[in-house]
């Protein structure tokens, strides 16, 4: 049934290319290596629109696309906004420290049983309360001495990772996944590096007002994979999948995507998420100790641990969400003042929310990393008007009046039909006929009286 849905989409990626390339940005001649590399110190003024304005709001450079020498990953220090300096530790150290101090906990605990049992009922509400407060109390400096603001939003987080440390674990994951997918990442002369370099790079050339995205180097790596994914990496390594060109028809599509993935990279999301977790299990740890020296049995303080980091697990997800969220909005704004149509994001949405209907594949939001993509579509169409204007203040085209979210509807509104006709054992048209049989029998006709 996929097939037949998205064979009106998929049919249009033959012509993606061409179309692209015809009103695409120029480009340069393909590098040798398949890293690519854009380097914000060599800027030209040579976009196609060389009339618009250059305002701090919407910069015009053009970025030159260099050979990357060597595949050792490279990268340039970032702004701190730190309040407090970091401790430059070897993420190995937080690996590995992590579970030796859980155990320390739990051991620590059972070797309080014995005292604990042995004292008064009243000082037993007290140490607990004293255990409790100190910890909320140590918990809440450790927060406000390690708070920055959010580069771009400006929203305050915690953060205790630094960013050596940041990068010492990222590059390891990226030469991983370069080692696993070497022989599946396309030749340097393949044509949709051209389509994801233009991208990417009019994503970045627009938004140089941005110190992040002036820092970082990109680097774009397309890998053989039917798998529907992009991600975007601190050290500016943009992966894209091959199967990401199943459902995306158009550039402004593929902007949507590789602007919300950048926009994790720019947003420190990562670093964010591993100071999350490390205050969790600092707090994770407290209680893991009381549980063992308050539970008299060894069984039922395991039970308890293993029920507690269960739990725990789900207080990760509503803050992933939240990030998640961060993005997609950072990511429509770096799409508008590129000049995309925004409005094509939201049918990437809802083309993932039909492809997930069909398949079967629906996860409830609040068990997900991501929020579900019906409430993505929300949040980008409450955002659409406020970046259209942000696209005229970049003096960009206007958007076309024909709508890409209204055939997308119709698609979506076909598809929930059709899952539903299945899932009553009926085909499509039964459905229809019987949904306009039982009108008139809720709707009376003129002239007749409702017997309601």
């Amino acid at each position: 049934m996929m097939s037949c849905i998205f064979r009106s989409f998929n049919c249009m990626n033959g012509n993606f290319r061409n179309m692209y390339l015809q009103n695409g940005l120029r480009l340069k001649s393909l590098v040798k290596l398949h890293i690519r590399t854009l380097r914000s110190g060599t800027c030209r003024n040579e976009l196609a629109n060389t009339n618009r304005p250059k305002t701090s709001l919407c910069l015009q450079h053009r970025l030159n696309f260099v050979q990357w020498e060597n595949t050792r990953i490279m990268s340039k220090p970032h702004r701190h906004f730190h309040i407090t300096r970091r401790l430059d530790i070897h993420p190995l150290v937080w690996i590995i420290g992590k579970p030796l101090t859980k155990l320390s906990a739990l051991i620590f605990g059972r070797k309080l049983r014995n005292h604990w049992k042995g004292l008064p009922h009243k000082q037993k509400v007290i140490s607990l309360a004293t255990l409790l407060g100190v910890t909320a109390l140590a918990l809440t400096l450790y927060t406000m001495a390690h708070t920055e603001s959010v580069p771009i939003t400006g929203r305050k987080r915690f953060i205790f990772i630094t960013h050596d440390q940041l990068i010492k674990i990222v590059e390891k994951e990226v030469e991983e996944i370069l080692e696993s997918s070497k022989d599946n990442i396309l030749p340097p002369t393949h044509e949709l590096y051209k389509i994801v370099i233009g991208v990417a790079e009019k994503l970045c050339v627009n938004n140089l007002d941005i110190q992040q995205m002036k820092e970082m180097q990109w680097k774009v790596f397309i890998i053989q994979n039917d798998e529907f994914n992009a991600h975007v990496y601190p050290t500016g390594e943009i992966f894209v999948n091959t199967g990401l060109f199943k459902l995306v028809t158009n550039v402004d599509q593929l902007a949507a995507i590789l602007g919300h993935e950048m926009a994790h990279a720019l947003l420190s999301h990562a670093a964010e998420q591993l100071s999350y977790g490390q205050k969790w299990d600092f707090f994770v740890i407290v209680i893991m100790a009381a549980i063992w020296m308050i539970i008299p049995s060894d069984g039922i303080a395991s039970i308890t641990s293993w029920f507690m980091n269960r739990v725990i697990k789900y207080f990760d997800l509503p803050f992933s969400r939240e990030l998640e969220k961060e993005a997609d909005k950072v990511g429509l704004q770096l799409a508008a003042k590129a000049c995309f149509d925004i409005r094509e994001a939201s049918v990437v949405w809802t083309l993932m929310q039909v492809k997930d209907t069909m398949e079967g594949t629906v996860i409830p939001e609040f068990m997900s990393t991501h929020p579900s993509n019906e409430t993505r579509v929300e949040l980008i169409d409450f955002l659409i008007p406020r970046m259209t204007e942000l696209r005229e203040k970049c003096s960009c085209p206007r958007l076309s009046s024909k709508d890409p979210r209204v055939a997308m509807q119709h698609v979506k509104r076909f598809v929930d039909n059709k899952v539903i006709a299945q899932q009553a054992g009926q085909n499509l048209s039964k459905v229809n006929l019987t949904h306009q049989r039982a009108v008139p029998n809720h709707q009376p006709a003129a002239g007749q009286k409702s017997h309601s």
